[in-house]
């Protein structure tokens, strides 16, 4: 008998932190970027240079400015965590239409 882990408990709670599935343009997505670390890496980079340069910047006076640096960058390291999510998820097999096991 195996433990549940917290996250799995976590998840069944919260119906959008489930996110066991890919959208459709992830699962497109995954065909490239799957087994390929060269455009993983690079897209990964492109990214934090992006964080990177706006924690660069000199901080805004005005508190509005600096909200919205903060969400444009809350969505970039969204976006790093889905990356990274479709570049390790397994490629799914479609099942065969007469119910046999694949062989």
């Amino acid at each position: 008998m195996t433990v549940p882990r917290l996250v799995d408990f976590v998840r069944k709670l919260i119906p959008t932190w489930r996110g066991g599935e890919l959208t459709k343009d992830e699962l497109e997505l995954g065909i490239h970027l799957r087994g390929n670390d060269s455009l993983n890496s690079a897209l990964i980079g492109i990214i934090n240079s992006r964080i990177g340069g706006r924690a660069a910047m000199a901080v805004p006076s005005d508190p509005i400015l600096c909200k919205a640096i903060l969400d444009r960058d809350n969505e970039l390291r969204w976006l790093l965590s889905r990356l990274d999510f479709v570049y390790r998820s397994p490629v799914s097999q479609p099942e065969p239409e007469d119910g046999e096991q694949p062989a």
